[in-house]
């Protein structure tokens, strides 16, 4: 299904889905943060990363539901 990537492994080569297990999920905002300290990363990138984690988790836990599938969008404009 389209949210395979965005479900919990504990396989580390399967990095998308490797950081939504419970180690990782609770461990990589720490890592983020030291980062941060040490100006590796811009300062921010932990509450980004969290939000999308956060929002990559809604998004899965609504396929398996069913609630919603993802759709495409496509913006045309008319050429003047």
């Amino acid at each position: 299904p389209w949210y395979t990537p965005l479900t919990a492994s504990w396989n580390p080569t399967k990095w998308p889905r490797f950081q939504f297990n419970p180690i990782m999920f609770r461990l990589l905002p720490l890592i983020l943060t030291f980062c941060e300290l040490i100006k590796l990363v811009p300062e921010g990138t932990t509450k980004t990363q969290v939000m999308l984690q956060a929002g990559g988790i809604g998004c899965a836990e609504g396929g398996m539901t069913g609630c919603f599938t993802p759709a495409w969008l496509m913006v045309g404009r008319k050429p003047l």
